[in-house]
């Protein structure tokens, strides 16, 4: 992994808390492909104290996937939010910085072809959508993606619920959820049983299975998941999972890779 660069360094959108938000480029993750991955961390703990304290509220708000809440979020955080966080510390814990230009040269030099992923680790709402649209402007990503489950707080308001609904994707948990999502002008994206599969197909007229499920294309490749730029009725994104709760978040991760 390169050294990351410093994207946003201040409170959280969603608690006031200490964040830093980490640009990379080189990850190995195979599902995602060639993309700038961004990581949201408390600033001030280590991610695995995080978890452990339930304090990761900070960065994945309300998500019920949480490993604090005993979730099956696909996201490893001894892995790469780890070695991300520790490699920025070694740095000296630096404010941001992605706006100099060695720095966004950086970035494009190291990704010969790529895409932008708004939240590898940690929601996208928990930064301001003024510093993804800078990034976003400044890399000029030939595809990005997310994913929020703030979208429906009712904190979540103005220019900042308006461009996260026009880029990330509505993380819902349920076909209701969904319904809602779609209602309130997101596109959403649901990992469903996949014995529900073609019942939930028919609830809705446009929806798409996750092409990482179904054959080898990429997220950079693919591009679905962007949210209603294109939009609010491009068709929304579901994925099967096969067996019961721990063999489905075997498949998250084996075969997704791609929420948040």
């Amino acid at each position: 992994m390169k050294t990351p660069i410093v994207i946003y360094r201040g409170p959280s959108m969603l608690d006031g808390a200490p964040i830093v938000a980490l640009a990379s480029v080189g990850s190995s993750n195979v599902k995602t492909g060639s993309m700038v991955q961004t990581w949201i961390m408390r600033a001030d703990l280590h991610p695995s104290e995080v978890s452990a304290r339930g304090l990761d509220s900070s960065v994945c708000g309300n998500c019920p996937r949480r490993h604090s809440l005993g979730g099956d979020c696909y996201v490893q955080i001894p892995h790469a939010p780890r070695a991300t966080w520790q490699n920025w510390q070694a740095q000296g814990s630096p404010g941001a910085n992605w706006d100099q230009p060695r720095q966004v040269r950086q970035l494009r030099r190291d990704a010969s072809a790529f895409g932008l992923r708004m939240g590898s680790y940690g929601d996208p709402a928990a930064v301001p959508w003024q510093v993804w649209q800078g990034l976003s402007d400044a890399l000029q990503p030939t595809t990005s993606v997310g994913y929020t489950h703030q979208w429906r707080e009712t904190w979540l308001d103005g220019a900042h619920a308006s461009w996260l609904r026009t880029h990330v994707m509505a993380s819902v948990d349920s076909v209701e959820e969904a319904e809602i999502a779609r209602s309130r002008g997101w596109r959403f994206f649901l990992a469903i049983p996949a014995n529900l599969a073609a019942v939930y197909a028919d609830t809705f007229a446009t929806v798409v299975e996750c092409p990482a499920t179904i054959s080898d294309r990429t997220c950079y490749e693919c591009g679905a998941c962007d949210g209603a730029a294109r939009g609010a009725r491009k068709a929304s994104v579901f994925l099967a999972e096969h067996g019961g709760r721990s063999s489905g978040k075997a498949k998250r991760v084996a075969a997704l890779a791609v929420i948040q």
